[in-house]
């Protein structure tokens, strides 16, 4: 049976834009460093608190093969205090490859007692490369001033370890 021209061009206009809107793959670990400012300070009191944040991480390991570093902003508020709190945010992702990522979630913070914040962000990627991938980063922040959650003006900045996992098994 012969398929007319038009009927044939409709049918694979329709492969073709089901294959590029689907999502791709992505399974991506990315270990790297953070600093994060404050404003205001964190105390041991809860309040409202804004914070910004860069890493750069790399090598990522995982899938797709090519994206091996990015570098992250994040900016958020919520409620944080030196030893709990929780907030939101958005975060820019910019991939080594050009590509980027904007995921928006929230946060937990939990401190320890050796004067470590550790604090897990989740969230989807809303816009850009790995859209609807789910994003976990982990931070290990280390305050130096252990009395600077006493005094009024609070821990303005910390800095560690971050890993990032980025997850969209289809």
């Amino acid at each position: 049976m012969r398929m007319n021209r038009g009927l044939w061009m409709c049918l694979l206009s329709a492969v073709l834009l089901s294959t590029s809107a689907r999502a791709q793959l992505v399974q991506l670990t990315c270990p790297g460093t953070e600093a994060t400012h404050y404003e205001p300070g964190v105390t041991q009191t809860p309040r409202t608190v804004a914070f910004t944040g860069q890493s750069t991480l790399g090598p990522c390991v995982g899938l797709p093969l090519g994206v091996i570093s990015a570098s992250i902003q994040v900016v958020g508020s919520g409620t944080l205090s030196c030893s709990l709190g929780s907030s939101t945010f958005s975060m820019r992702i910019d991939w080594n490859d050009g590509t980027w990522s904007r995921v928006e979630g929230t946060s937990v913070i939990n401190a320890r007692p050796a004067g470590e914040t550790v604090i897990v962000l989740t969230g989807q990627v809303t816009q850009g490369r790995f859209l609807h991938a789910t994003v976990v980063r982990t931070l290990t922040l280390l305050q130096t001033d252990l009395l600077a959650c006493w005094t009024p003006e609070g821990v303005t900045d910390v800095a560690g370890v971050a890993t990032l996992t980025v997850t969209n098994l289809l």
